[in-house]
């Protein structure tokens, strides 16, 4: 594992990508979507040239194969999932897109310390391509969705042991600490397309399974019940942590 390697999978327009560079991290930055990669380039070709950043065009599943991608008109949306907001709102486009799986790209660049995955319900197939034989990051993070059952079972197969519950949204993330726990300080206020703190940046609330488990279940049950009488439902991640490799 390498203490200062961060992936960054679903990168969209860079947000995160450019929070973990300003901590100095070193970052793989991988997005299905041609011109959100050509985006992140240009405004990081500096972090290229010295070899703090690479970025790649590819989606992370099981095999190497091409599918179609859908890519939204709010490219937050966008997704390899046909029945998703990324076809069902607003209006989208189809691509194609060549999927690896992700033990091919740590092997290519390194054991990330964290890994961040946001790629609007395809998270399922994208960890189930690590390979424990390759290496594990010591952190993670997914949103959350309905593979969250089958995605936290396979963490804990692979020795994730502590979970903690982020809500999202940028009137719910919390500002990163001072001085900070991970990388260098940066004075950030966080919008609706960051991902937040990650690792011991977070608050130390980690939960064993069975907790994180309750708690979900609470977390959907009151966006639920926002739903219910009209208000936005809110979203999550849910962060985990493999400690023994700590």
């Amino acid at each position: 594992m390498q203490a200062d390697l961060i992936y960054d999978l679903g990168s969209n327009d860079g947000k995160d990508t450019s929070f973990y560079l300003a901590k100095g991290f070193r970052v793989v930055a991988v997005d299905a979507d041609p011109t959100l990669c050509d985006k992140i380039r240009g405004d990081h070709a500096a972090a290229i040239a010295s070899g703090r950043l690479s970025v790649e065009n590819i989606g992370m599943g099981g095999e190497s194969k091409v599918l179609p991608f859908y890519v939204n008109q709010f490219a937050e949306w966008s997704s390899f999932k046909a029945s998703s907001k990324a076809t069902k709102q607003l209006t989208h486009t189809v691509i194609e897109v060549r999927m690896e799986p992700l033990s091919k790209l740590i092997a290519a660049h390194g054991v990330p310390y964290y890994l961040k995955i946001d790629i609007e319900g395809h998270e399922l197939a994208a960890l189930a391509s690590m390979d424990p034989d390759v290496g594990l990051p010591a952190y993670l993070s997914f949103e959350l969705n309905h593979d969250r059952e089958n995605i936290m079972n396979l963490l804990a197969s692979w020795g994730f042991d502590a979970f903690q519950l982020i809500r999202q949204g940028r009137d719910f993330l919390a500002t990163p600490p001072n001085p900070a726990r991970e990388g260098d300080y940066v004075a950030k206020k966080f919008t609706n397309g960051h991902s937040g703190c990650f690792g011991r940046d977070l608050p130390d609330h980690w939960l064993d399974k069975t907790a994180a488990t309750a708690a979900i279940t609470d977390a959907v049950a009151a966006s639920n019940a926002r739903t219910r009488l009209g208000e936005p439902a809110g979203w999550f991640d849910l962060h985990a942590r493999r400690s023994a490799a700590l």
